[in-house]
């Protein structure tokens, strides 16, 4: 691809997405549990982070971790919507902030997973992302199709 591609910045973030979900799956299974990208393993998603949040420090100095986790197994939960229901991949602004993030755009909706992965580890059960997932399938199966 030239470096006029447009495509080239889409791949190159997809492509950085998928290398982030697959640090998820091998993170998880160094951690004894197994996610397959399956709408199952969100549950076990949510009892990773659950466990995380409670070894979670809390000192400023975790920051750059906590930036990590939420793209690592942010991109794993993105990656398990987009596998189900397509998407494309983008870094945009997060609404109302000054900061980008990578975001996936489903059926006509941004969906930001590494800021909710971020709130489950910080503000907890109530970001629960088992019950994210659950709300975002039910709109996108409800949604029309956007071509």
């Amino acid at each position: 691809m030239s470096a006029q591609d447009p495509t080239s910045t889409h791949d190159s973030v997809t492509a950085m997405a998928a290398a982030y979900a697959g640090k998820a799956v091998e993170t998880a299974r160094a951690m004894s549990a197994q996610l397959d990208y399956s709408e199952n393993s969100i549950v076990e998603l949510e009892t990773l982070l659950e466990r995380l949040a409670a070894e979670m420090p809390g000192s400023h100095s975790a920051a750059d971790d906590l930036t990590e986790a939420c793209k690592v197994w942010g991109c794993y939960l993105g990656e398990v919507v987009r596998r189900s229901f397509g998407g494309e991949w983008s870094v945009e602004t997060y609404p109302g902030k000054q900061f980008a993030t990578l975001t996936l755009t489903v059926k006509g909706s941004k969906l930001f997973p590494s800021i909710k992965v971020h709130r489950r580890l910080t503000e907890g059960e109530q970001d629960n992302v088992w019950t994210f997932f659950k709300m975002v399938k039910a709109r996108l199966e409800a949604a029309p199709k956007v071509q």
